[in-house]
């Protein structure tokens, strides 16, 4: 039974989900919610759907200054969960950036299923379906543009025990046309490579390293490297550097640090926050305006079945 303060954040969760992803005009694809893959694996690898075996809620808020009003901002929202006795699992996407220098809104859909191949490792197989919005210039028009969903299809494999796991996925299939824009360039199908794992530093301290690799055609590797630090399963700090590979920002590639900071309160919600000295997605920063992002983030488990790792 949830108590009336899990409840309010229940439903302002649901709220969220159902209101908070209104649709505008868009051109870039899900860069923002792509680089949340920490704080959300299934944002890059839909494999990842129920391997938390219980039905989850994450919440992020994404804001460039918080001291001016209607400063760019963007919210993503997933959930994902289990049925047949953990051997399936289903889960939902939604985000609406305005960050970047385009709007974007996207919405998908995933399915894993999930098989044990041992006693100690289980493998998860899974895809993806949804929509971009985006602004999409015919050919012989001049500035105007009509707005047009794309489908979006990704697929990925996960393989995990009670203290590593690998996850490969292209959470992106399709080539899409988008007409006589110049920003086509920057419709990402990236492929990931994920490795992690947990480790008992002490009895009430646990360390999660944590790998990722990134390949485009035609683009460099792109490697980060970090990991977090929990303290009696209660508070989690971490660090992680991530290369910029293939994206260029002022005509470098972005190299950039997130720091981040995680707070359970009680069995049922953590909250977290997140800094980032760059910001991925912007394409055409100048050199007068902050480099630097804010999150925000809201989790939630209504039936926890013991500390979420990732």
């Amino acid at each position: 039974m949830m108590t009336s303060f899990q409840s309010r954040i229940f439903s302002f969760l649901t709220i969220l989900a159902i209101f908070g992803f209104s649709a505008g005009k868009t051109y870039a694809q899900r860069e923002v919610l792509y680089e949340q893959y920490l704080q959300n694996p299934m944002a890059i690898n839909p494999a990842f759907t129920g391997v938390r075996e219980t039905f989850n809620m994450t919440a992020m808020f994404r804001r460039k200054w918080f001291t001016i009003p209607n400063s760019p901002t963007s919210q993503t929202f997933a959930a994902d969960g289990t049925f047949g006795n953990g051997k399936f699992g289903v889960g939902f996407q939604a985000l609406n950036d305005q960050t970047s220098y385009f709007t974007t809104t996207a919405f998908s859909a995933s399915f894993a299923y999930h098989l044990a191949i041992s006693d100690t490792w289980k493998l998860a197989l899974g895809g993806q379906g949804g929509i971009n919005l985006l602004p999409v210039f015919d050919v012989g028009s001049s500035l105007n543009s009509n707005n047009r969903a794309l489908g979006s299809v990704g697929i990925g494999a996960w393989l995990r025990s009670e203290n590593l796991y690998l996850g490969v996925s292209k959470p992106e299939l399709l080539s899409q046309s988008f007409g006589q824009q110049q920003i086509a360039t920057y419709y990402r199908r990236p492929l990931y490579v994920m490795v992690g794992g947990s480790y008992d530093l002490a009895d009430d301290v646990k360390l999660l390293p944590n790998l990722l690799l990134v390949q485009e055609k035609d683009y460099k590797l792109r490697v980060d490297v970090g990991g977090r630090v929990w303290f009696n399963e209660k508070v989690g700090v971490g660090a992680t550097y991530r290369t910029g590979g293939g994206y260029s920002y002022g005509g470098s590639n972005i190299n950039y640090l997130q720091l981040s900071a995680e707070v359970m309160v009680g069995r049922n919600v953590r909250l977290g926050y997140f800094y980032s000295t760059k910001q991925i997605e912007q394409f055409n920063a100048t050199s007068s305006e902050p480099k630097g992002i804010h999150e925000l983030m809201l989790k939630f488990v209504p039936n926890p079945n013991g500390f979420q790792k990732y």
